[in-house]
């Protein structure tokens, strides 16, 4: 199987590369800077340019490729560049995909869990449910995935939960929160969160892309094993070997602070990481959705549980001298 990667050097990327190679599979990576190459197989090949290359009409990709769109961007200051790059960037995608002499024998997209938004305190969002994104980055990918569905090719939108694993950088400041002997939530009912392990995340990506079925499908890829916002940060405190003192906060004040933080980056360039999106989901109630879908229909079974994920994620900090 010729797979044809875009956000490959990212961290699922890596991930994702290093494994299909592992199995067999041939990997054709979309690289902006060429250099970041050394941080894939050798055995990856560069395709160069970035986003901007599927709008180009002169793009020619690899034949007979199962592309697996990952690319995107977490975090931006407004919601045209969540849509420039989550929505716009896709629309440019498919409609390349369209242009080839050939199409491509699947399209895998990089949805979320926030496309369906926050779920009921008791219940776990399937995908026969309606989206109900609450942040712009939520909205963005919930109107790719009407881009991608429509495609004519086969597709499959997967919609990951908080996925843990070594080398993120997005839960990096988590691991860092749990050495310090700290860490914080909203205040009331401990909000619940599905979760996967990267490594479990792969293994489902490689089950997706050798899906040979007409059509266009649609998973969630967590774990059958839910946790709530406490029970996460003593796994992460297990993970450190430090015990962590957990303070809830009103989210009055959570909200008042993400509106503070967001003030001060429109002044002052820095890394905002409680803007307005991420208020939205550390208050809402729960983001819980049920893998039984994938696990039923393509024989998904993940193996490595929350300890053993944040433990692996843990040496793989330590290793690269980030923990």
């Amino acid at each position: 199987m010729h797979l044809f990667i875009t956000g490959a050097t990212g961290f699922i990327g890596r991930h994702l590369c290093r494994e299909a190679v592992a199995r067999g599979h041939r990997v054709t990576a979309l690289l902006r800077t060429p250099s970041k190459a050394s941080v894939l197989p050798p055995e990856v090949t560069v395709f160069p340019g970035d986003l901007s290359t599927f709008a180009k009409p002169e793009t020619t990709l690899p034949p007979d490729v199962v592309v697996i769109h990952l690319a995107g961007i977490v975090t931006a200051k407004t919601p045209a560049e969540y849509a420039a790059i989550n929505l716009h960037a896709v629309e440019d995608l498919v409609a390349c995909l369209q242009r080839q002499p050939t199409p491509p024998r699947r399209l895998l997209f990089a949805s979320s869990l926030a496309a369906a938004g926050p779920s009921p305190a008791d219940h776990a969002w399937t995908e026969d449910d309606a989206l109900a994104p609450i942040d712009p980055y939520g909205a963005a990918k919930a109107q790719a995935e009407v881009v991608v569905r429509a495609a004519p090719f086969p597709t499959t939108i997967f919609r990951p939960p908080i996925v843990f694993g070594a080398e993120d950088e997005a839960t990096l400041t988590l691991f860092r929160s749990a050495k310090s002997g700290a860490g914080i939530r909203a205040a009331g009912a401990p909000q619940r969160l599905s979760w996967v392990d990267v490594r479990d995340l792969v293994d489902a990506l490689l089950r997706m892309a050798a899906d040979e079925r007409p059509g266009s499908n649609t998973y969630f890829t967590s774990h059958p094993a839910e946790m709530d916002v406490v029970g996460m940060w003593a796994a992460l405190g297990r993970a450190v070997g430090r015990r962590v003192l957990v303070v809830p906060i009103p989210k009055p004040i959570i909200r008042a602070a993400g509106c503070v933080a967001t003030a001060a980056a429109s002044v002052v360039p820095f890394h905002n990481q409680l803007d307005d999106k991420q208020v939205r989901q550390i208050t809402a109630p729960a983001f819980v959705c049920s893998g039984a879908r994938l696990q039923r229909e393509l024989g998904w079974a993940p193996v490595h549980g929350l300890d053993e994920a944040l433990a692996d994620a843990a040496v793989g900090y330590r290793a690269a001298g980030m923990l």
